[in-house]
């Protein structure tokens, strides 16, 4: 089920017009630091990652869903996406046909919107209304920990300042309902 704030993709078919950044942002980063992939739990040989194919599989969009991203997630080299790939459950994709990036599952199994929230406030520094207010609260669902309170501060900022702008639409609605309502009157009389 596609959401407001994502995309159906079938990545079985059709993958020939995708690219996995995120995959290929930590193949380069574990061949140049093998010791940061045996700290995320991956054995060495020889002082290179053991069946890195497979640990890369690790990245492999799996649920039918992407979370379309509005910035270029490269502009600082890979860091940002690097950040997503190994504190959370997600790889950035890129949609060759559009040029636009994307955020894609790399697991399921239960509710996944902390860990998709806090991708995109790595990535993007705030998380779309849709998803914002469907994240569960439940503490430390999917993410945890200092990363939990700060995903959790961010939402609190973000709804105070949606709050503030819908209260502002209200008040400009009702503004022109009075105003429509005075004119429909005068023209009455």
């Amino acid at each position: 089920m596609a959401t407001e704030y994502s995309i159906n993709v079938d990545w079985s078919e059709g993958f020939e017009e995708w690219e996995n950044t995120g995959q290929s942002y930590m193949r380069e980063f574990y061949e140049e630091h093998p010791k940061e992939a045996e700290k995320d739990g991956h054995d060495l040989e020889n002082g290179v990652v053991a069946y890195l194919d497979e640990v890369l599989d690790s990245w492999q969009p799996m649920m039918n869903y992407a979370y379309p991203l509005m910035y270029d997630p490269t502009r600082d080299g890979g860091k940002e996406i690097i950040k997503v790939c190994r504190e959370t459950c997600l790889t950035v994709m890129y949609n060759d046909d559009e040029e636009t990036y994307y955020l894609a599952l790399c697991g399921g199994g239960m509710d996944l919107s902390q860990s998709i929230a806090y991708a995109y406030q790595i990535l993007e520094n705030w998380i779309p209304l849709a998803l914002l207010r469907g994240v569960c609260k439940q503490p430390e669902l999917s993410v945890s920990g200092k990363q939990w309170l700060k995903m959790a501060k961010q939402i609190k900022k973000q709804l105070r300042i949606d709050i503030a702008s819908l209260r502002q639409d209200y008040k400009g609605w009702s503004r022109a309902m009075t105003e429509y309502k005075a004119r429909a009157k005068a023209r009455v009389s």
